[in-house]
């Protein structure tokens, strides 16, 4: 058993180019649309200018280099700060939104044209920059204001301006929070409002002053403004701005934006690198603060002690004449004065733990605390846990204080904070004990130092005593003084690493969107496109045999020929066009059938087809009247008992008495239904009367013996049969045929009907089966150049 093809997606391209060339005015009227939606995309599309600006992130250093080089008490400041980090915090809504609440954007001003494109509704407009539009609005920010709206201003005369807005529903805010006060349903409002005046609506306050030298005269161009929520102006800068490191390891980051605007678009821009930069200083500036503060308090806690010590040893002196102590006193009091150093050391730790924690505990930044080194505490752990929490702030800075909690990464990163923030806690609470227990054992030391200080003699003891906490108060003095100066100079000389490189300035001289080369090239190409896909489309969704490719596509039934196309009334054309395509193409069947039944009877030939209208009768009498011209005595019979149509062709009579039927019935001779057709070697046997029950009629012994009657007397039998998808007649005579000719029609015949015949075919239960495509359109098809010259050669 052959084979069944299968339907494949593959395209014929000789095919689709033919198809796209018949169908060339498709490609005219879709580049004519294509154009024209470009002109209107480029004029409705407001043009967008693109700006770029440098700055150096530094590596977050505090101080001048002198002073750390001098003092080196800085460096947990001076820690390395991931680059990603500083880009996230540069984006933050935080640093933008202030950014952006510094410059003067609450108004946006805007200009439509007088063009075809505006009527009806303002759909070509351009953002202009303050001061040139013929107005300037000062909006009251202490009002309630309908934000987004657009309100038409227009001179009135007289130095007046009429204000005018309509929409369906808008939100009335307090522009300088951002927070929505209500919701607002039908706007209308057309007031009139003499210059400088306030114009007092629920819906806008706002003052409006005509522009100093904007040229007056007639315009022809619109005008309106909006005002804007701070939040949405942030998140509008936000989105539309880009920072990126220009180099994988470097710490310089190019800084982009793209607005229609030119002059705000540099305003955001250098305005932002300057809150930035304010900011790296604020926060150096803040913990130095913090320090000096700090030192400051333990340095007046210590003076009060210290001169009461030194006025107490002086005294002593001075009054028991007592100047230094011996030996064994000096190593006494050397062990008391270290003693108490460590004691004090300790003690100023544990108060710094304590401060710590109740900082902590209060929610602080931890960023902004003293740190351990600047007050001369040396603890890498807390300076270690120090610096993850305040590196986990700032990535949590860097998303914004605007980032939805149920964003993963915020969750991720709040958690982080929350756990790095515990192991503080817990790490200082362990340091706290510790130290209460050195603070415990210091104090056991003391006091045995002390008992053997107190077994001297009384002057001497007494001076040792005195001497000892006057040295003790004095080198602590002496200590957080030193600290505190070094604190102070860092404080002084405090600087930012962040610098600006490249101010702000537009990339390419103009604008960078829309491209009028690149938007024709789109065009162009989506008017090409177009009609290709929809040919295409058309063509995969078509169920209707089209061509030959379709048919062996789908069946390995051979094919006779193809049948052109041809008028209506030229139903026997082979008579009256015997060098027209469609002679020469019933010609050609003829010659392939003989080819292919060389050697083999071939004298009954059946014709069918799925269903009526396919051609199979037109097909059935110009076949036979080809093959009578060539010579061969042939008889066509119909058996076609329910819908004839054969005798229309030879102009017979339409109900004849005699026929088939009536041959079968016993009613008629076989000489009473046989018909000259009037064409040389050609017989006609009509159906005669209907019949009510054809199928009996063709399978019944009368018809096995007129078959056989009739292949003595002619060399070919054509048989009309009823389509082979409707009725059984066909299965009941194809037992005598000795071949079969199946007629399909240019779009017409539905592919599955030809894949039922295929299953008979490849099931052996139709013999020598073979197709014939009718109606060809061949100037639909790629063959047309060929059937045309074929065609012009024959009637040269």
């Amino acid at each position: 058993m052959e084979t069944r093809p299968t339907t494949t997606d593959e395209i014929d391209l000789h095919a689709l180019f033919f198809k796209l060339r018949n169908r060339w005015p498709w490609f005219v009227v879709s580049l004519l649309l294509a154009g024209l939606v470009g002109y209107v995309y480029l004029q409705l599309k407001e043009p967008v200018y693109a700006f770029r600006a440098t700055m150096l992130l530094g590596n977050q250093s505090s101080g001048s280099k002198r002073a750390q080089e001098l003092l080196q008490i800085l460096e947990v400041q001076n820690k390395g700060v991931k680059m990603e980090d500083e880009i996230g915090l540069l984006k933050s809504v935080d640093v933008v939104q202030r950014a952006v609440a510094r410059l003067p954007f609450t108004v946006s001003y805007f200009a439509a044209p007088d063009s075809w494109l505006n009527t009806g509704r303002d759909l070509q407009v351009r953002e202009r920059p303050a001061g040139s539009v013929p107005f300037r609005v000062v909006p009251d920010m202490q009002a309630p204001q309908l934000a987004g709206v657009r309100f038409y201003v227009e001179p009135a005369g007289n130095g007046r301006f009429r204000v005018h807005a309509q929409a369906k529903k808008g939100q009335l805010y307090s522009l300088p929070t951002s927070e929505l006060v209500r919701e607002v349903l039908d706007i209308s409002i057309d007031q009139t409002v003499a210059a400088g005046d306030t114009l007092r609506h629920p819906l806008l306050t706002a003052v409006i002053t005509p522009e100093p030298g904007y040229p007056s005269g007639e315009a022809n161009e619109s005008y309106f403004f909006t005002l804007n929520t701070l939040s949405g102006l942030t998140a509008a800068y936000q989105s539309s701005l880009t920072v990126k490191p220009i180099d994988h390891d470097s710490r310089i980051v190019e800084l982009s934006s793209k607005g229609s605007v030119p002059a705000k678009q540099t305003q955001f821009l250098d305005t932002l690198m300057a809150v930035f930069v304010e900011d790296d200083l604020r926060e150096k500036n803040i913990t130095g603060a913090k320090t000096v503060a700090f030192l400051d308090a333990e340095i007046a806690n210590l003076s009060d002690s210290l001169r009461r010590s030194a006025a107490a040893l002086s005294s002593f002196r001075s009054s028991r004449g007592v100047v230094d102590v011996g030996m064994q006193s000096g190593e006494g009091i050397r062990q008391l004065g270290e003693l108490e150093a460590m004691h004090a050391k300790v003690a100023t730790n544990r108060k710094y733990y304590a401060n710590m924690l109740s900082y902590l505990r209060a929610n602080q930044n931890a960023s902004q605390m003293a740190t351990p080194s600047s007050v001369g505490i040396e603890d890498p752990v807390v300076n270690n846990l120090i610096l993850q929490l305040t590196d986990l702030n700032s990535q949590r800075a860097a998303l914004g204080v605007n980032a939805s909690v149920s964003n993963p990464l915020v969750t991720v990163l709040d958690e982080r904070i929350r756990t790095a923030k515990q192991s503080l806690i817990q790490t200082l609470v362990n340091m706290t004990r510790a130290t209460d227990i050195a603070l415990t054992d210091l104090n056991n030391q003391l006091g045995r130092v002390r008992g053997s200080i107190s077994a001297m003699p009384e002057n001497e003891r007494q001076l040792a005593r005195l001497k000892g906490e006057s040295d003790f108060n004095d080198k602590k003095y002496n200590f957080l003084v030193e600290k505190r100066s070094e604190a102070a100079i860092a404080l002084a000389t405090n600087a930012t690493d962040k610098k600006v490189i490249d101010n702000t300035e537009m990339v390419g001289g103009g604008p960078s969107e829309p491209k009028p080369q690149l938007v024709a090239l789109i065009c162009l190409l989506a008017g090409l496109f177009l009609p290709v896909g929809l040919v295409v489309l058309i063509d995969k969704s078509n169920r209707r045999i089209q061509s030959k490719e379709d048919l062996s596509r789908i069946t390995n039934i051979p094919l006779l020929g193809v049948v052109a196309h041809g008028s209506t009334a030229d139903k026997l054309n082979m008579l009256k066009e015997v060098k027209g395509p469609i002679a020469e193409s019933f010609r050609s069947i003829r010659v392939n059938l003989q080819y292919l039944s060389a050697g083999l009877d071939k004298k009954l030939i059946g014709v069918t087809s799925s269903v009526p209208g396919e051609g199979k009768t037109f097909c059935t009498v110009n076949l036979a009247a080809e093959m009578a011209q060539s010579g061969r005595k042939v008889l066509l019979l119909e058996c076609d008992l329910r819908r004839p149509t054969v005798a229309s062709y030879f102009n017979l009579d339409a109900t004849p008495e005699h026929g088939l039927s009536s041959y079968l019935m016993g009613l008629s001779t076989l000489d009473d239904c046989r018909q000259s057709s009037g064409v040389p070697n050609l017989d006609v046997i009509c159906c005669g009367p209907i019949p009510p029950n054809p199928t009996e009629l063709l399978e019944s012994t009368r018809m096995d013996n007129l078959l056989t009657e009739l292949r003595q007397a002619y060399d070919y039998i054509l048989l009309d049969t009823p389509p082979v998808g409707y009725v059984a007649e066909f299965f009941v005579l194809v037992r005598h045929l000795d071949a079969n000719i199946y007629v399909v029609r240019q779009n017409y015949t539905d592919r599955g009907l030809v894949g039922q015949i295929n299953e008979l075919y490849d099931e052996k239960k139709v013999k020598q089966l073979y197709m014939v495509i009718n109606d060809m359109h061949f100037t639909k098809t790629y063959e047309y150049r060929y059937k045309k010259n074929a065609y012009a050669y024959n009637q040269s």
